[in-house]
């Protein structure tokens, strides 16, 4: 696809994001979309959003399990961004009217304390990568699910930026390399009802490994994570949708816990 015909459709995609209407699959349902064409498509739509949500405030990872890669035909993990305006700390609380389809994923999410964007340097170690964590917290990602995009395609879940709307971040946690966050377990409560729970490992063996990928991929892709960046690295527990109003509860041994109030 020729670039003017990517940031088109990029374009298309914000305007329908801001009528709150489903996205229409002819804006990305090109036979021989690759997934260079997908990121460069949500290049367009995120970067429109960024303008009006306070900029960039980090990256979110998808697909970060080999159960999920196989299920949508993936090779390796996606990335998608997170803006300014939608990083909340919790106690917090959201208008379902906000939303097409408003969800919640359960994830780790990662404060960069120093930056990963020296392209000279790279391809980074994981110990270059570790050592550039500042901390970890416990995070709700919060999705806004489009209908006619329920079973789409890696391409196409890549260009809309694989449904992020926000995250929810707990207390900071420095000194988490003194934790087993593999052993670690996570539960969410709706309403006080337990509805998932999942291990630290399930996030392809530790929450942290995905920031190894993600640092190397930003690379090949010409730019790199940067200090104070927030990176949520896959979801232990199948997504939530909220259809109803509900109060959400997420904890996890080591990180604490957070609550959502949704109305």
């Amino acid at each position: 696809m020729l670039e003017n015909d990517l940031v088109v459709v990029g374009t298309k995609l914000y305007e329908e994001f801001r009528k709150k209407v489903s996205f229409s699959s002819t804006g990305v349902d090109y036979p021989n979309m690759d997934l260079q064409d997908a990121y460069q498509i949500q290049k367009a739509y995120t970067g429109l959003r960024a303008s009006t949500e306070g900029g960039f405030a980090g990256y979110k990872i998808a697909y970060s399990t080999k159960v999920m890669q196989e299920r949508i035909g993936a090779k390796e993990p996606v990335y998608g961004r997170i803006f300014s305006d939608g990083v909340m700390t919790s106690p917090a609380g959201l208008q379902r009217d906000d939303f097409v389809r408003l969800g919640i994923e359960c994830e780790v999410a990662i404060r960069v304390g120093r930056p990963l964007d020296e392209l000279n340097r790279a391809p980074f170690t994981r110990d270059e990568v570790f050592d550039a964590i500042d901390s970890l917290s416990i995070a709700f990602e919060i999705i806004d699910t489009r209908s006619s995009l329920t079973e789409a395609s890696l391409q196409q879940q890549t260009a809309t930026n694989i449904s992020g709307s926000g995250v929810v971040l707990g207390e900071p946690v420095k000194n988490w390399q003194n934790a087993n966050l593999e052993s670690a377990k996570c539960e969410l409560t709706l309403d006080g009802q337990s509805v998932g729970t999942g291990y630290g490992a399930d996030v392809n063996g530790h929450p942290t490994e995905p920031l190894y990928w993600l640092a190397n991929a930003l690379h090949r892709a010409g730019t790199g994570l940067k200090k104070g960046d927030i990176v949520i690295t896959g979801s232990m527990i199948a997504p939530q949708m909220l259809d109803s109003a509900t109060t959400a509860v997420l904890e996890m041994d080591h990180l604490g816990s957070i609550l959502l109030n949704v109305e």
